[in-house]
């Protein structure tokens, strides 16, 4: 039995916390007669930031300072927000407590807080609400430090590009339309474009598995793509499962799962040979991220090509890597 790398699929519950922007709170709503407020825009004198990436397994590491703090982040387009390791920021001040949720259920007990100063290079914020929980088990089976994951929210108003065969992430300011102006664009004859819903700050894409329509979570902390387990049954025929595995969710829970392998995926306009997907239960994150998730698409997926998720506009590109079988 061969044991798979941690996958990382950390979402929030709750949506809120006081933000500021320009010195000012910026009202979003209420929820439960409570109000709800968002963060304030990203900041810095840049069009295009390009940042170093590093590799722990399937997962993307990115080097960010939190005030005088420098260390590694995880970019995960599974969490919604900032989600702070409680290891090493358990003490910030508590502004609420909630829970988190990943394929495995339930975590532990977590808080919101209130961070200042968080930059990627040229890329900072003066305020942020985040989620701080316990992200050891994820440094436990990487055998690196993790200060915490970088969700979608901290790029709404952006656009990146990820290539990952050279170890780089893109972050792009938009222009007026929505787009990444021409002289930026890193890749511009992209061999697929779909557009993608959000949902409570997730991304779902429409696809296909083996002629089964179906929305796909896109998570770039899921180091593989997962079905669920009552999808699985019903396509069971045209699958042939090639070896069990063993996940490990945060908190530190381990249980077993298997991998299947699969002729066609489709996304967007692009069909996709010589699949593999790993089997679970994902109505636990389907509960957490309060719609049905059908299944995930994972470092499997994502690691066939450049991608750049337009955050603004709500499209996903991707320039598919000329290997055998890709």
């Amino acid at each position: 039995m061969r044991k798979v790398a941690l996958f990382v699929l950390l979402i929030s519950c709750l949506l809120g916390g006081s933000a500021f922007a320009d010195g000012h709170l910026r009202l979003k709503g209420k929820s439960n007669g409570k109000p709800i407020y968002i963060d304030p825009d990203p900041l810095g004198d840049f069009q295009t930031i390009t940042v170093p990436i590093k590799r722990a397994g399937n997962l993307i590491i990115v080097e960010a300072q939190l005030d005088t703090t420098i260390g590694n982040f995880i970019l995960d387009t599974g969490a919604p927000g900032l989600v702070l390791n409680e290891t090493y920021f358990r003490d910030l001040p508590h502004d609420s407590e909630k829970e988190t949720a990943g394929i495995n259920g339930s975590a532990k007990q977590t808080f919101s807080t209130t961070v200042r100063n968080l930059a990627i290079l040229d890329l900072h914020y003066d305020r942020l609400t985040a989620d701080v929980t316990d992200l050891s088990a994820i440094e436990n089976s990487k055998g690196i430090r993790v200060l915490g994951l970088l969700g979608t929210r901290l790029f709404s108003k952006l656009a990146i590009t990820i290539d990952l065969f050279n170890n780089v992430l893109y972050i792009h300011k938009l222009d007026e339309k929505g787009d990444i102006t021409a002289a930026e664009r890193v890749f511009t004859h992209p061999d697929m474009k779909t557009d993608f819903k959000f949902l409570n700050d997730v991304m779902f894409i429409k696809g296909m598995i083996n002629d089964n329509e179906m929305w796909f979570a896109f998570d770039t902390g899921a180091e593989s793509n997962l079905l669920d387990y009552d999808n699985f049954k019903k396509m069971a025929k045209k699958m042939r499962v090639i070896n069990k595995s063993t996940l490990t969710g945060i908190g530190g829970t381990h249980f077993e799962n298997a991998y299947a392998l699969f002729d066609n995926l489709v996304v967007g306009n692009y069909r996709f040979k010589n699949n593999r997907i790993l089997f679970t239960r994902l109505d636990q994150l389907g509960r957490a991220y309060n719609n049905t998730v059908d299944a995930i698409l994972g470092h499997d997926f994502f690691s066939r090509g450049i991608f750049t998720i337009n955050f603004v506009k709500k499209e996903f590109e991707m320039y598919i890597y000329t290997y055998p079988d890709k």
